[in-house]
């Protein structure tokens, strides 16, 4: 492999935590007095929840800050962890990367309170040598930044990274950066979406990242 340092997104890429995600965040929604499908949420997952609340439902700063808290509060509950799961081969994967010496970070819009909460839970923190993550309010920077300060962690340089995710902000995040990327079919992204920012690779697995 001609990378020292291999970058992944956490919701959809490492953690299947779809469920977590959307009843959480249909959680407050209903507080606020809006209903929404946990289908329709399930298309939301990748860019800031935060942001999204204001835009698509027209929640102000406060009343939106007020709702993801209740969202972020359930995904840390032990109702919400219990949803939380690993994708098939991802514990292998990241353990054969370490074998390999190879750096591995997280760069996820997700807030820092709630990604560290489910990496214990999962059982991988300490498979991390770097993590890049949001803060409670969801406007410390975007996935660019935490790409570029996930490199800047590692001690690596953007040619020797490769960024790996599930969604279109995952690929330019890593792009913006100079950095390959892979974009993994498994997730929450579909393939449309993925081939759209022209990935450097697509993978149907966790496995298949190690034949890069």
């Amino acid at each position: 492999m001609k990378y020292d340092t291999i970058i992944f997104d956490f919701d959809g890429t490492i953690s299947d935590s779809e469920g977590a995600i959307t009843r959480g965040f249909q959680k407050g929604l209903a507080a606020f007095g809006v209903e929404e499908t946990l289908e329709n949420i399930k298309a939301l997952i990748g860019p800031p929840l935060g942001k999204t609340i204001q835009t698509k439902y027209g929640f102000s700063p406060e009343d939106g800050a007020a709702a993801m808290t209740i969202c972020k509060e359930f995904q840390i509950s032990d109702e919400g962890l219990a949803v939380v799961s690993l994708y098939d081969g991802i514990v292998e994967l990241l353990n054969e990367l370490k074998a390999m010496g190879l750096k591995v970070a997280i760069a996820t819009n997700k807030p820092f309170p709630t990604v560290t909460a489910q990496l214990k839970y999962l059982k991988i923190d300490h498979l991390f040598d770097a993590m890049e993550s949001n803060n409670e309010l969801q406007n410390r920077g975007s996935k660019t930044d935490f790409v570029r300060w996930a490199i800047e962690g590692c001690g690596s340089t953007p040619e020797r990274c490769l960024m790996v995710g599930d969604r279109s902000n995952d690929l330019v995040g890593g792009r913006d950066n100079g950095t390959d990327t892979a974009g993994v079919l498994y997730g929450y992204g579909s393939r449309e979406e993925l081939a759209g920012c022209n990935p450097t690779y697509l993978c149907e697995s966790p496995a298949q990242l190690l034949d890069i």
